[in-house]
């Protein structure tokens, strides 16, 4: 089954520096991580995920199983189902649907041997007690079936998933996180929420669901379209749209095919058991709350189109105890929306996947990759020359390490809720994920983004090739901060980095992991604090680089392998810090004196200071 990933004790080619790096250190390979014991006397979480818990404890995997899984996403992009199966997967609640037999198996054995008419109506009864109707062309008839069945088995189900997820209770989040955002929200509240909804029935029928839908897309693609109609349901609108210029803003809408034309979509809900828009050519519009699941299951398919997408909060492929995805094939396409979108899950999934074309992506927070408690977010994008922007041209959302700044929590954005200064009901992260396949791409951001972890939460930035650009404040590229992964990983392509203020470009602060590695190229560093393979307060920070003429700008501080416990006196001053630097093949250019090509440095230390700089 793809992406089935199975935890065992391979050798990685990171493992041969990070080998060469203990020994220096006198310390056994395995020990190169958090400190397990010092992690749960100072942290707690309710809702830590699997992968967390297998990544923060043995470090030395997470380059190379991010490399594995991104791989397999990446391969796997244009699936609906398998965007789906991998996603809730990674919050544990995964389900292998499909793996004996298809769950559309029956109908594919029968779908020739029944009248194919009688049968659709049928099912259209069955979800909105309709009159007959009656459709000529074969293909098509035959793709309304396998959709319109796959809606039908989700409808059935869904009440299961919320029977104890009331509309007041749907409501009453929405209304926070649109006015206050996640602070808005009583932890305890969230925790009993999650405890009493079983995830595994979303997961279930939203696999079943993509099954049917795909199917139906491959009979949809054979059809002239000539055939149109609009009907209503308890649930919303069904729509077989016509070859011309349409403008839908009259929601709800349960299914929208849409075969040509430039399209203008505008959908706005709080709360939605399901939506489904496909639409197979046209350079369209769509604006409001596409593609998001808020309680159910939003699903929006673009074929082909120079697209716009617009929205405010919780949108673009969003899932909020629910499960929301936007998959468009191709397409020079525009994202922007203020928070919560463009691949955003809190308590579900959301998922973004753009195959080609040069896209661009604008946000505030919350963005671009961020997964929430219980949450998996993610961002795809396939081919072509990218901009992710995380605004911070505008102080919309004050960071308190400067005011100056936004909290961007983007491009890859794991993100936990801290309590032990409040109720002390901590809640972990989930999983932020940005994945970059080719193309000369640009990031920018704030504070808190581009493969970065908060909180027991997972970060991931990975970008396969091209000439890139990353561009943040504090606590960027591969940082983290009180107990959480952050990582980037860039393999191939002449890149900047510049983290301007602080904490950056793998640095680990509190028991936390920060981790980047790039593969290849004639990269240049600007480097502030706190980076370049940095551990902080019981942190571990690891930096490598492979290959290439590098220039490494640093202005002093903690840096280029260094670790610091921080504050003296207390239990932490036993407890491990790591700090790593390893750059390898190329002739390279350093700022800080002790720095050279061919050397190993150490750093003043303490006992439980651990901290190298190699050049190999």
């Amino acid at each position: 089954m793809i992406f089935l990933l199975i935890f065992l004790n391979f050798s990685f080619p990171e493992e041969e520096y990070l080998l060469r790096a203990s020994k220096e250190l006198k310390i056994d390979l395995r020990d190169l991580c958090i400190d397990k014991e010092g992690f749960e006397i100072y942290g707690y979480g309710k809702f830590r995920l699997k992968i967390f818990d297998n990544l923060i404890f043995s470090p030395i995997k997470l380059p190379s199983y991010m490399k594995i899984i991104s791989e397999n996403i990446l391969n796997n992009s244009d699936s609906l189902w398998a965007l789906g199966i991998f996603s809730f997967s990674r919050i544990d609640e995964g389900v292998r649907r499909g793996l004996i037999q298809k769950p559309f198996k029956n109908l594919i054995d029968s779908i020739d041997k029944i009248d194919k008419n009688e049968y659709l109506n049928k099912l259209l009864k069955e979800i909105a007690s309709l009159n007959k109707i009656e459709i000529e062309d074969e293909n098509l008839l035959k793709g309304l079936i396998f959709i319109l069945k796959g809606i039908k088995i989700f409808l059935k189900e869904i009440d299961d998933f919320r029977k104890n997820l009331k509309d007041e209770d749907i409501e009453k989040i929405i209304d926070g996180l649109e006015e206050k955002g996640e602070d808005a929200l009583s932890n305890c509240y969230i925790e009993k929420l999650i405890e009493n909804t079983d995830f595994k029935i979303i997961s279930r029928i939203v696999a079943d669901l993509s099954y049917f839908i795909q199917k139906g897309i491959e009979f949809l693609k054979k059809s002239d379209f000539k055939e149109s109609f609009e009907l209503n349901s308890n649930y919303g609108k069904i729509i077989l749209g016509k070859k011309e210029n349409n403008i839908y803003n009259s929601p709800p809408y349960l299914l929208i095919i849409e075969p040509d034309g430039n399209d203008e979509y505008e959908i706005f809900f709080k709360s939605s058991l399901l939506n489904i828009l496909i639409d197979f050519n046209g350079n369209d519009k769509y604006i409001g709350r596409v593609a998001t699941g808020i309680g159910g299951a939003g699903i929006l398919i673009d074929f082909n189109g120079n697209d716009e997408y617009k929205g405010e909060k919780i949108c673009i492929g969003a899932g909020v105890f629910g499960y929301g995805v936007l998959l468009d094939y191709e397409g020079n396409d525009k994202y922007v929306c203020d928070s919560y979108g463009e691949g955003a899950g809190l308590f579900g999934v959301g998922v973004l996947s753009d195959l080609k074309g040069n896209d661009y992506y604008e946000g505030f927070q919350g963005i671009q990759g961020f997964g929430f408690v219980k949450g998996y977010g993610m961002i795809i994008d396939k081919d072509g020359n990218d901009v992710y922007i995380a605004r911070d041209d505008t102080v919309k959302y004050p960071s308190p390490q400067t005011e100056k700044h936004n909290v961007s929590l983007s491009q890859g954005m794991g993100f936990g809720i801290r309590a032990d200064f409040t109720d002390g009901h901590s809640l972990a992260g989930g999983i932020g994920f940005l994945i970059d396949g080719n193309g000369d791409d640009k990031y920018f951001c704030g504070v808190f983004g581009q493969g970065c972890g908060y909180w027991m939460g997972t970060g991931v930035l990975m970008d396969f090739n091209g000439n890139d650009e990353y561009k943040g404040i504090w606590y960027t590229q591969g940082a983290s901060a009180h107990f959480a992964i952050g990582s980037l990983l860039d393999l191939n392509g002449n890149d900047k980095y510049l983290t301007e203020m602080n904490m950056g470009i793998g640095a680990g602060h509190d028991f936390s992991l920060g981790c980047l590695v790039d593969y290849k190229g004639d990269d240049f560093y600007d480097a502030p604090n706190l980076s370049l393979g940095s551990g902080n307060a019981n942190g571990f920070g690891i930096f490598i680089d492979f290959e290439g003429n590098d220039e490494y700008k640093t202005k002093g501080g903690i840096t280029l392998g260094k670790a610091n416990i921080g504050i003296k006196g207390s239990l932490r001053n036993h407890i491990k810090c790591i700090g790593i630097f390893i750059d390898g093949k190329g002739k390279d250019r350093y700022y800080e004196k002790f720095a050279r090509n061919k050397k190993i440095w150490r750093q003043k230390e303490i006992d439980f200071e651990k901290n190298i700089g190699i050049d190999f």
